[in-house]
């Protein structure tokens, strides 16, 4: 067994707020073009080494496995008891993988919602249909339905899920920017709630969550099809524009980036759909991550150390705290409340990969790397 605990920089916000910033220009890499059957790619989801996305407004309603070294399609899931008015992301807790059918090019939509499935059963290489449940939703404060094609505030391709809630970040045509709403992630009518607003500066078409450093992506592009994204990062619970935020230019042809996902801490995955100007493509992007807690939800003086040989982390810690480990995909490998001291922890059953420790003097200084 070899692993080891990985530095990871401290960057703590000079002040308080969201702090906005245009950064320098990121050059992402082509990974591979895809097949013509994904030219209308629209979300993106990387878990356990497996490549997800789905297609938007009339196309069928299924989720596609993309060879990440050729772009071909592995595997059809069909999401049986499901339409596909206009899907336009996904994202996953670590127990479910959630569909938004959300896209509003109209603003007029009266029957938007969430698809859910359950993630074990899609990374299942046998699965090749799904029974989901619906999560009904609509927006609490929009009382006008009349439809303005593109010209219209309430257009929605990006999602994320965290804890137990769906926080939906809008394309808006008119404004250039985006409505943060959150909604209750479990079956049944909700209503989306808006919390806040960013200045985008174009068209937010997809979002994703780093499970390790808590850092969202969004990414869009703008009314002459240059491509951004948007790192935001340093919040505290739920209030996600309320840390840091960058914008970083894309340096790719212009195109229509629509889906984006976490591939590994510090990269990204993004997808663009085919047009006149570009062929549809998976793209790789490298990015910086500010990946420390406030400090007063630090713990001085906790350590973790891995011995490769014994298999035990071992981990000291002047409070009782709360430990929280967690793969990539999010799901939670182990959750348990540590004594004041020393506390041994037996790894030798965790499948081999990275994990992270939530803990508030551990998150942000180190991942765990398993590997047999």
């Amino acid at each position: 067994m070899k692993s080891g605990i990985v530095p990871r920089a401290l960057v703590v916000p000079a002040v308080l707020g969201l702090a906005v910033a245009n950064a320098q220009p990121l050059t992402p890499t082509v990974l591979t073009p895809l097949s013509t059957a994904l030219n209308e790619t629209s979300g993106l989801l990387v878990i356990d080494g497996q490549v997800w996305t789905q297609l938007d407004s009339g196309n069928p309603n299924a989720l596609y496995q993309v060879d990440p070294g050729t772009g071909d399609v592995l595997r059809t899931v069909t999401v049986a008891n499901a339409s596909n008015v206009d899907w336009e992301d996904l994202t996953t807790d670590g127990t479910w993988v959630y569909i938004g059918d959300f896209g509003n090019n109209s603003g007029a939509r009266t029957d938007l919602r969430v698809y859910r499935v359950p993630l074990t059963d899609l990374l299942d290489p046998g699965t090749m249909a799904l029974q989901a449940d619906t999560i009904m939703f609509s927006y609490a404060d929009q009382i006008d339905f009349t439809p303005a094609n593109n010209a219209n505030d309430r257009d929605c391709e990006a999602m994320i899920a965290m804890d137990d809630s769906l926080f939906l970040f809008t394309k808006n045509w008119l404004s250039s920017n985006t409505y943060l709403y959150v909604l209750p992630a479990q079956p049944g009518t909700q209503l989306a709630v808006r919390r806040d607003t960013l200045d985008t500066q174009g068209l937010v078409t997809g979002a994703a969550r780093d499970v390790f450093s808590g850092s969202v992506a969004l990414c869009g592009y703008t009314t002459v099809l240059t491509p951004f994204i948007w790192q935001l990062e340093g919040f505290t619970g739920h209030d996600v524009f309320g840390g840091s935020a960058e914008r970083h230019v894309v340096q790719a042809p212009l195109t229509q980036m629509e889906g984006i996902a976490w591939s590994a801490p510090g990269t990204l995955h993004l997808t663009n759909e085919q047009n006149a100007l570009a062929p549809a493509r998976l793209w790789s992007l490298d990015v910086d991550l500010a990946t420390a807690l406030p400090a007063e939800e630090r713990v001085e003086g906790a350590t973790a150390h891995f011995d490769a040989q014994a298999g035990i982390l071992t981990i000291d810690t002047p409070t009782a705290e709360q430990l929280k480990v967690i793969d990539t995909a999010g799901r939670v490998v182990l959750q348990v409340t540590l004594a004041a001291g020393t506390t041994r922890v037996p790894t030798a059953e965790w499948a081999p990969g990275p994990y992270v420790l939530h803990m508030r003097g551990l998150r942000g200084d180190g991942m765990l790397v398993v590997a047999h």
